[in-house]
């Protein structure tokens, strides 16, 4: 098997004129792509960067950004992609747990890390500042780091010898943080493996070829990004980066999907969701999209009947997944899950060719597989990250590869495969009884009064637990508090009916594009029935 960076060199060698990547009017191709990245990877080996180490990209989505990324992987080190609207102390602590090496950043974001002060920087051995120059204070927090310009340091020659760094599949690519249980952010530690035997299978199966335009939409710190990037460098596709002040835009979208030709689109249902909502989603029928992706949340059957009126050709798929697997198994939607009287989301579908699946109880133990059966979703096979930092993955039982507990509970439906039923940190009990938050969203989503729903429970203690349901609703459509909860009576036993509903403009979103479930929980603790705004 081979590594990501051999990816973009083979396809530099084939494709070597063939546009690579763009940013509204600015693009550059394989070649350039290729050299770019080789000038810096030697930039950041001589700064210090050695092969198993890290290095952080603290950067908007940018062609720089791009190369920055196929420039670590180059020296044989593992890149970490931070979240660009990260706080400066967030960003100091991923540096500091990771033990980052080099940190590739603008110069508005270092000055943020030395006004703060953060520890993150002391650990570093070199840096590129992009954009214009920046001198770091010489009393600074990291006073030994040797910082460097972009344009100085991927403006130089490399030979075709240099090539890439000896690194083998099973060695670290990238290092992913997620905020956990706890909100304190986890290193998810993933290899070239892990990366590359979803990269290839979806290529494949998705048909993904030279003549595609990819669309970039998820950020670099999310695990769909993954796909776009890499599967653009395997093909010789262009990737077309979404800009950051257009992600959270539906008609900006749209006007990009239509501008850019994009052939293949890959994001969280709430990015469809909001395209669909655009005063100018027609541009959606009449576009080149062949290909709709979507992952990380649940997608909303009404929803995705939409898409599908839209979009009456294209092929659609629901790929799931964690971070810590990538995508695991999939689901081609079909025209059975989109009937009218359907309420349910479509199915997670079947493992992928590269993953293994099974099911286990409250207490681990292994559950038969047969249909109707119901339990924890465990995945093992080459997707399955090596563990999180500081924390290797347990490999199990001797001779076997790692699993994971996804924490989804899950139904295995026979030839549909898995159906996912809701998170096992969202089945809660109230007054006793248990509840799964995703059924009550369902039965909210049937109202033609609601557009949007997400459920949370609030309370210090189980005694004073009680289910919240936050409603954006339909456009033109009035429906009070009193007319929802006798919606979910009809819908749902008594039990399951929220306390409170809270008609909301929007729910607010992760960094990432989902539903901030925390934010929600939180905004309900304080008795407030407007949560924060939506992210950007």
């Amino acid at each position: 098997m081979s590594t990501l960076a051999d990816q973009l060199a083979r396809t530099a060698a084939t494709r070597p004129a063939a546009e690579a990547v763009r940013l509204r009017d600015t693009s550059i191709d394989y070649a350039e792509l290729d050299r770019a990245s080789g000038a810096l990877a030697l930039t950041l080996s001589e700064a210090g960067l050695r092969p198993g180490d890290r290095a952080a990209v603290w950067l908007d989505k940018s062609i720089e950004a791009i190369i920055a990324v196929h420039a670590i992987l180059k020296a044989g080190a593992a890149y970490v992609p931070v979240d660009p609207m990260a706080p400066p102390v967030r960003v100091g602590y991923m540096l500091a747990d990771c033990a980052a090496t080099c940190l590739i950043t603008d110069a508005d974001r270092l000055g943020l890390l030395h006004e703060d002060g953060v520890n993150g920087l002391s650990g570093l051995k070199g840096g590129v500042v992009v954009g214009e120059p920046y001198g770091p204070p010489a009393a600074g927090p990291a006073p030994g780091t040797q910082w460097t310009s972009w344009d100085k340091a991927v403006d130089r020659t490399v030979t075709p010898a240099a090539g890439s760094a000896d690194v083998a599949p099973t060695d670290l690519a990238y290092v992913l943080y997620t905020s956990g249980s706890t909100g304190v952010p986890k290193g998810v530690m993933l290899s070239h493996r892990n990366a590359i035997s979803f990269v290839d299978w979806a290529a494949t199966e998705f048909g993904v070829g030279p003549e595609d335009r990819i669309a970039s939409h998820a950020p670099l710190h999310f695990d769909l990004s993954v796909f776009d990037v890499f599967a653009a460098a395997r093909t010789g596709a262009c990737l077309v980066l979404i800009p950051e002040s257009r992600r959270a835009s539906g008609a900006a979208l749209n006007r990009l999907v239509a501008e850019e030709r994009i052939t293949v689109w890959y994001s969280v249902p709430g990015a469809l969701v909001r395209m669909l909502d655009a005063k100018n989603h027609d541009l959606l029928r009449s576009s080149a999209l062949r290909t709709v992706l979507f992952a990380g949340e649940v997608f909303p059957v009404k929803h995705l009947r939409r898409l599908r009126e839209a979009l009456p050709g294209a092929q659609l798929g629901n790929l799931y997944g964690p971070t810590e697997t990538n995508v695991c198994t999939f689901h081609r939607v079909t025209d059975e899950d989109l009937v009218p009287e359907r309420t349910a989301p479509p199915p997670i579908g079947q493992p992928c060719p590269y993953a293994s699946a099974h099911l286990i109880d409250a207490e681990g133990r292994p559950i038969p597989l047969a249909p109707g059966a119901e339990g924890e979703l465990c995945i093992g096979g080459d997707s399955v990250m090596l563990g999180y930092w500081g924390a290797p993955a347990d490999p199990g039982p001797a001779a076997t590869a790692p699993v994971h507990r996804t924490g989804d509970i899950v139904r295995f439906d026979g030839e549909r495969g898995y159906v996912f039923l809701g998170r096992r940190d969202h089945m809660v009990k109230v007054r006793g009884y248990r509840i799964e938050l995703e059924d009550v969203e369902a039965a909210l989503l049937t109202s033609a009064a609601v557009h949007e729903a997400a459920c949370v429970v609030a309370g210090a203690s189980d005694d004073e637990a009680r289910l919240e349901a936050y409603i954006v609703p339909a456009d033109g459509v009035h429906s009070s508090p009193g007319e929802l909860r006798r919606h979910c009576l009809d819908a749902l036993p008594r039990y399951m009916v929220p306390a409170d509903f809270h008609l909301v403009d929007a729910l607010p979103r992760t960094s990432t594009g989902k539903t901030d479930r925390r934010a929600l929980a939180a905004a309900a603790d304080a008795g407030k029935g407007v949560p924060c705004p939506p992210e950007s």
